[in-house]
């Protein structure tokens, strides 16, 4: 899971998703916490605790960071693998965590094209557990 720094600033940046204190993290190092954590299978919990523990933050921001970093991650990973089919489709499984995903639910795109909020991928807000998935018409 290539969890790292510009991915976790530049998805922060893209997802339109801010957390107060974040600012002043060492994003590079939450990046590479959780990337051993994926690694390793770890739950997120036991991640965000590890987040906290060595980089001495709050633990509301580092379960926040946590989150978004492994959603981000996985839904890349799961994205990049769809992207590799010639055409393939994809489609927004939302959890109803806010607007932004509810009017994503159910839609269809082309991998790599971006969903009616305006994101190509979850996460689409702060607490985000959407999914996506490879769409197969028949």
């Amino acid at each position: 899971f290539p969890v790292t720094i510009s991915c976790l600033e530049e998805g922060l940046r893209n997802q339109k998703i801010s957390f107060p204190g974040a600012d002043k993290v060492q994003l590079d190092e939450v990046a590479k916490i959780v990337a051993l954590g994926l690694g390793n299978g770890s739950a997120e919990s036991k991640t965000v605790k590890e987040v906290v523990s060595q980089l001495s933050i709050d633990k509301e921001l580092a379960t926040s960071l946590t989150h978004f970093a492994m959603a981000l991650a996985m839904c890349q990973r799961a994205l990049g693998e769809y992207q590799h089919a010639q055409g393939a489709k994809i489609q927004w499984d939302s959890a109803g965590c806010c607007d932004k995903c509810d009017k994503n639910d159910g839609e269809v795109i082309e991998a790599g094209k971006t969903f009616p909020s305006g994101h190509q991928f979850p996460p689409a807000c702060e607490y985000c557990i959407c999914d996506i998935m490879q769409f197969m018409e028949f």
